[in-house]
């Protein structure tokens, strides 16, 4: 009866451990902004979310434009149509669709993640893994 209850919390921590280590794979998985830099077109029109720091932010007309970069400096330009509260060294998770271009005032962008949703968020646990 003891080997029993022992044999059970042994296989409940071994499940408990294994759904714990498919989550991080997962997670680390996601689409990256490197992975954006490096094939765009792989992701053109696709609904995408990324984590990144704000490094530059510009106000044109109605849009806002926000450079943002992940921990190993990879970049790439969001436009969001409503204001964004976040500011310049603030990490953001930004929702969105990767277009091939976009307008932005009287300019055309190109590679542009076109935001649904910016919140802002904590910058990652190990920055060196991402």
């Amino acid at each position: 009866m003891v080997a029993a209850r022992r044999d059970m919390r042994l296989r409940r921590r071994f499940f408990g451990r294994v759904a714990i280590l498919s989550a991080v794979a997962l997670a680390a998985c996601s689409t990256s902004i490197r992975d954006l830099n490096l094939r765009p077109d792989k992701h053109y029109q696709q609904k995408l979310t990324v984590t990144g720091r704000v490094m530059r932010t510009q106000v044109v007309e109605d849009d806002t434009l926000l450079e943002i970069a992940d921990s190993r400096d990879s970049r790439v330009l969001v436009r969001s149509s409503r204001p964004v509260d976040a500011t310049v060294g603030d990490w953001v998770k930004v929702t969105g669709v990767l277009v091939p271009e976009a307008r932005v005032g009287d300019q055309v962008v190109y590679d542009v993640l076109t935001a649904e949703e910016i919140s802002r968020t904590g910058g990652p646990w190990f920055p060196e893994l991402m």
